[in-house]
């Protein structure tokens, strides 16, 4: 290789042993230096959940355009497209969550004991989540009592985009239109994926901006992630 391209969201890092300088015969210095990369997916995964949440707010538009129309096919292809979007926004959302908690689960020590019983009693995801941000930024129990709320009510969403119903249910009804319609379409609609970005960017920034990191290397990776998510200029 004849070098290394560094992007936004990048860490590099020497690792043991990737440094050298040495002197040959001849007197002359020599060097080599090896480097470690790693991306945080976090930070794009926010990124492309606020994009498609925009999308999302436009097709709402879009969708209620036609649904003061008389064009039935309208209606339809409308609502399809906000189920998209929503439900393309609500999923960046639970990974960028996920990918959060997986780069603070290491870093935070859980105890395998601990590891253990979550696999025997297939303890719920968000569950797992909300300990690990808690020992990662000693959080109070109070705190802890609404980031589990929140976390939740995101995996909730989310498994109903992984794992949707598999049985027939009678309609439910559209807030908006005031009609019956099939679930997705009540659950993945911009109002819903709007608040369920929004609880997972509160999450992130909120720690990251307010939260008390538990250990040196906690703090490095939280001191990293802040000039990620931060809003350009």
């Amino acid at each position: 290789m004849s070098g290394v391209f560094i992007t936004r969201g990048m860490t590099v890092a020497i690792p043991a042993g990737g440094f050298t300088l040495s002197m040959g015969d001849d007197g002359k210095l020599s060097s080599s230096l090896a480097l470690h990369v790693h991306y945080d997916v976090c930070p794009t995964w926010l990124e492309l959940a606020s994009r498609h949440l925009s999308e999302a707010q436009e097709r709402k538009l879009a969708r209620i355009v036609a649904w003061n129309s008389d064009d039935e096919d309208a209606k339809a292809a409308t609502m399809e497209a906000e189920f998209e979007s929503s439900m393309q926004a609500i999923m960046a959302a639970a990974i960028a969550i996920d990918s959060f908690y997986a780069a603070l689960r290491d870093k935070a020590s859980i105890p395998d004991e601990t590891v253990q019983v979550w696999r025997r009693n297939r303890t719920a995801r968000h569950k797992q989540i909300a300990e690990v941000l808690r020992r990662a930024f000693s959080l109070i129990p109070r705190d802890c009592v609404n980031l589990r709320k929140d976390l939740k009510e995101i995996f909730r969403v989310r498994d109903m985009a992984v794992h949707p119903l598999g049985n027939v249910a009678a309609p439910v009804l559209h807030p908006e239109l005031q009609v019956g319609v099939e679930w997705r379409f009540e659950l993945f609609r911009a109002d819903n994926a709007e608040a369920i970005v929004g609880a997972a960017r509160s999450v992130v920034h909120e720690l990251v901006a307010k939260g008390n990191p538990s250990t040196p290397e906690i703090q490095s990776y939280v001191d990293g992630l802040r000039n990620l998510i931060a809003p350009r200029a």
